[in-house]
């Protein structure tokens, strides 16, 4: 397998899709949740302290789902002329092993 260089335009690309998807979709979906218990609490006359405090704990929650999900969707996507791959310390041993 074939090794690349961290050059600063593959990093950069790396980093732009991570950043443009987590702020994105985390902020849709964090509008979207926010809304449904904003709405959800308002009927019910929670005090507006209450839905901060829930709204904020729901957001966190939302929001770091939404970065593993961004975070898979990353280690999935190929790239102009590279991929992400996780490769296990000894793959390379046992590879070197079989061919010998």
């Amino acid at each position: 397998m074939e090794t690349l260089d961290l050059s600063k335009r593959r990093i950069l690309a790396i980093w732009w899709l991570l950043f443009w998807r987590s702020l994105v979709f985390g902020f849709f979906a964090g509008f979207a949740v926010g809304f449904v218990i904003g709405l959800v609490l308002g009927l019910l006359r929670v005090s507006p302290q209450t839905i901060d405090a829930i709204s904020s704990i729901s957001g966190f929650c939302i929001g770091l789902a939404v970065t593993f999900w961004v975070l898979r969707s990353a280690l999935r996507k190929r790239f102009r002329d590279f991929r992400i791959v996780l490769v296990g310390l000894d793959a390379t041993q046992t590879t070197t092993q079989k061919t010998e």
